[in-house]
């Protein structure tokens, strides 16, 4: 019996998170004066652009439109 090994490869520039590729899980992260603004998710079929939900630490809330059960 073989595994398949699923690998994640994390892309950084400037010791920040700019892309994450895993199979079937691309995302790409855009960010403005360092805060993070977007994701790009060129797998989805609806090849929209998310805005992100951040605070002042730069961490990432939430997706701008998703309810916060």
């Amino acid at each position: 019996m073989t595994q398949s090994r699923v690998s994640t490869q994390f892309f950084y520039q400037n010791d920040k998170l700019i892309s994450l590729v895993q199979p079937g899980a691309n995302r790409t992260l855009f960010r403005g004066e360092g805060v993070p603004l977007a994701e790009l998710a060129p797998d989805d079929d609806s090849g929209n652009v998310q805005l992100l939900v951040t605070d002042q630490q730069q961490s990432v809330l939430g997706v701008s439109g998703e309810s916060q059960d």
